[in-house]
């Protein structure tokens, strides 16, 4: 049994120091679609800030893990209307090496988006995306990021979140986007370390 015990212990001990993980913080702006209530009136979304994290495996030149982003954001024309959405999402990305120093990636995301008000009830969507960004590398274990992501969030229009018209005080709608989707851009500095 020991001699069964020993090797495989070697194996998964030369296993573990082999993987690579990565943790990742951003700060950016973010660019918001306008919305559109059942009334077909629209509502604009002023641009707001992020803050994310990141941790993923590293495996040669790619890449995987879990992605969290929060933005803050107010209804435009309107006194205390804020909105914040929480994407919690998977994310997979490839890496390409465009010099020593220097690489870049691409990658795709998949989740949900928790979108919270100060003004009704909170909603839960499904959320998908696009990302990619160049990287430099100070080492091999400290890199600094430039990225830009699309988030899209699929919306029925069964949402339990509705507003309230900025015309009518009185008068509810509910929400829905352009084409049952909202989408949001993100910009993004960033610094990753490897472990």
């Amino acid at each position: 049994m020991k001699k069964i015990l020993i090797p495989l212990c070697f194996f998964i001990a030369n296993v573990c120091a082999q993987d690579d993980y990565s943790v990742t913080v951003y700060a950016g702006k973010n660019f918001n679609q306008s919305l559109e209530t059942k009334e077909a009136l629209e509502i604009e979304l002023n641009d707001g800030e992020h803050f994310a994290f990141s941790i993923d495996r590293n495996i040669d030149r790619a890449r995987y893990g879990f992605y969290f982003a929060q933005s803050n954001n107010e209804l435009e024309n309107t006194n205390n209307k804020d909105i914040t959405m929480k994407y919690f999402l998977f994310q997979s990305a490839v890496e390409v090496a465009l010099s020593n120093h220097i690489n870049s990636y691409v990658g795709a995301q998949l989740g949900a988006n928790y979108v919270q008000t100060n003004f009704t009830s909170n909603d839960v969507f499904f959320a998908s995306g696009l990302y990619g960004g160049v990287e430099y590398l100070f080492s091999d274990k400290a890199r600094v990021l430039f990225e830009t992501r699309w988030l899209a969030t699929i919306v029925n229009n069964e949402s339990t979140v509705n507003c309230t018209l900025p015309t009518d005080e009185d008068e509810q709608c509910l929400w829905h986007f352009d084409g049952d989707v909202l989408n949001q851009f993100q910009t993004s500095l960033g610094f990753t370390y490897r472990f």
